[in-house]
């Protein structure tokens, strides 16, 4: 595969670190944990995606139950709210010489989520609230892997991208098909493993479980903080931590 570090080159010849393979894997981990996180430990719900919410939302109307509906409602304008917001950090900040906008994304991240630790079970609707706004916050910052689209919170479009990648290769036998089906399924192994250990670890931990994405994310931020520590050390040892 093309080396995590190395792959993304772009009209100023340097590396967009968050579009790496390194982040994206971290970041879906990360992803793949939160809803392991929510449906284990937080009353049985996916707060990453909210294709779920709107379907029992509109069961929860159909039945006349209003008050049922505002349980979906809630994480539902949550998510609207954090693409909006971080949307609107990116107009703003785009032009920012060493705080970037992704930093503030993960840096509003890692805060919500240590908030979320110490939110008793009792109140899991608040943080569900939460984690859908963080999920809001990394889909709309972090979109892109290879130049490829992806999303790192949930895995139906990565893995029907990654089937379409595979497809074409089998058609016009261009090996950049190819390996854009491995990234995207190293992607979707990436939510697995990430599931994987909130099992795992909410077992264990419950609640302070969630220092595991908080780690994660932390190790992002600080790859971004040093991007050009890290070229310097790409370019010297010639790095290349996955071959083709």
């Amino acid at each position: 595969m093309e080396n995590m570090l190395t792959e993304i080159k772009h009209e100023d010849n340097r590396i967009r670190i968050s579009e790496t393979l390194i982040v994206g894997i971290l970041l879906t981990m990360s992803g793949g944990f939160l809803d392991a996180y929510t449906y284990l430990y937080r009353g049985g719900v996916f707060s990453n995606g909210q294709t779920g919410n709107l379907v029992l939302l509109g069961i929860q109307l159909a039945e006349g139950d209003f008050q049922g509906a505002s349980y979906y409602i809630l994480p539902i304008l949550s998510f609207l709210f954090g693409v909006f917001l971080a949307e609107n950090i990116h107009r703003r900040m785009s032009r920012a010489s060493y705080i970037k906008w992704r930093h503030i994304i993960l840096i509003l991240e890692i805060l919500l989520l240590t908030v979320c630790m110490f939110i008793p079970a009792g109140s899991n609707r608040v943080a569900n609230i939460i984690i859908s706004f963080i999920c809001a916050l990394q889909t709309q910052a972090f979109r892109s892997l290879h130049g490829l689209s992806y999303i790192s919170v949930m895995c139906t479009g990565n893995l029907r991208s990654g089937i379409q990648e595979l497809c074409a290769y089998i058609h016009v036998q261009d090996r950049r098909h190819l390996v854009n089906f491995r990234h995207y399924f190293l992607i979707a192994g990436s939510f697995v493993a990430g599931a994987l250990a909130g099992s795992l670890f909410n077992g264990i931990l419950n609640g302070f479980s969630l220092i595991l994405p908080i780690t994660l994310l932390s190790i992002v931020l600080i790859m971004l903080f040093l991007k050009n520590q890290l070229l310097r050390l790409t370019d010297r040892f010639n790095l290349r931590w996955f071959d083709h």
